[in-house]
């Protein structure tokens, strides 16, 4: 379906299920580092077709910053948690299910070459 605003998200979905990437480069909320892996996360998402809402935030309530990703659907929180490997947990309160996995560059790089490329605007196609 589509991503929504987190606050939204939260709101609309009290239940939903968790997917928690700790982010081990990132020093700083406004790092390039969180930043590119929650790009990254999203691409992959979409690549993974979910079927219902979802959504993603920086977080640091941690104390190590991370990236959460938000489902409607359990089905779309498992689609992602297998393709990142993300094992079941019980760190977090109030989601329907939870899943985490660590995450550090090399492993940004690593997803990151596994996707389409996204054409942006301004760039123009070698084909013909």
């Amino acid at each position: 379906m589509s991503k929504v605003p987190w606050h939204v998200f939260r709101n609309d979905h009290p239940r939903a299920h968790l997917v928690a990437a700790s982010i081990e480069a990132a020093e700083l909320v406004g790092s390039p580092d969180l930043k590119t892996a929650k790009t990254i996360l999203e691409r992959l998402i979409k690549t993974l077709g979910p079927t219902g809402d979802y959504a993603t935030s920086i977080v640091r309530e941690t104390g190590q910053p991370e990236v959460h990703l938000a489902f409607e659907n359990e089905l779309d929180a498992r689609k992602l948690a297998d393709s990142v490997q993300a094992d079941m947990t019980s760190r977090y309160h109030g989601w329907a299910s939870q899943r985490a996995f660590a995450l550090d560059a090399a492993a940004v790089d690593a997803l990151a070459s596994g996707l389409p490329l996204l054409r942006g605007r301004g760039l123009k196609s070698s084909e013909p």
